[in-house]
C-alpha cells in the first residue's frame, strides 16, 4: 500500500511556535489517526489535534469544537491515557496546557 505524507493544518505552526514561545516541548506527530502535537509542559503530557476553523476536508464526526475523521475516532476510542484536545487557535492550545501567552 503506498504511503501518503499527511496533510498538515494550515494553522499549526503558528500554534506550535505559540507553545514553544510558552516554554512548551513539541514534538509533531503523523500516524493516521494519532493526534497532531505531543506536548510536555512543566512535567506533563498533552495530546494536541490541530483543526482549521474553516476545515471540511475528510472530517466526519463533530466533537464541538472541530471534527474528527473516522480515523481518528476509532485512535480515540481506543486511547487510554489522557484524553486529547481539539484546539483551532493558539489561545486555546495554551489554556489546553495550562500555559499563557508569551509577547514576542
Amino acid at each position: 500500500m503506498p504511503q501518503f505524507a499527511r496533510q498538515r493544518d494550515r494553522n499549526e505552526p503558528e500554534i506550535v511556535r505559540a507553545l514553544e514561545r510558552a516554554g512548551a516541548a513539541v514534538q509533531r506527530l503523523g500516524e493516521a489517526g494519532v493526534p497532531d502535537l505531543l506536548v510536555s509542559f512543566r512535567g506533563e503530557l498533552h495530546l494536541l489535534e490541530v483543526k482549521n476553523p474553516d476545515a471540511k476536508g475528510g472530517a466526519r464526526y463533530n466533537t464541538g469544537v472541530g471534527a474528527l475523521t473516522s480515523t481518528q475516532a476509532k485512535w480515540w476510542a481506543r486511547w487510554r491515557g489522557k484524553q486529547p484536545v481539539i484546539v483551532q487557535t493558539e489561545a486555546e492550545a495554551l489554556a489546553a496546557i495550562g500555559a499563557v501567552a508569551v509577547a514576542t
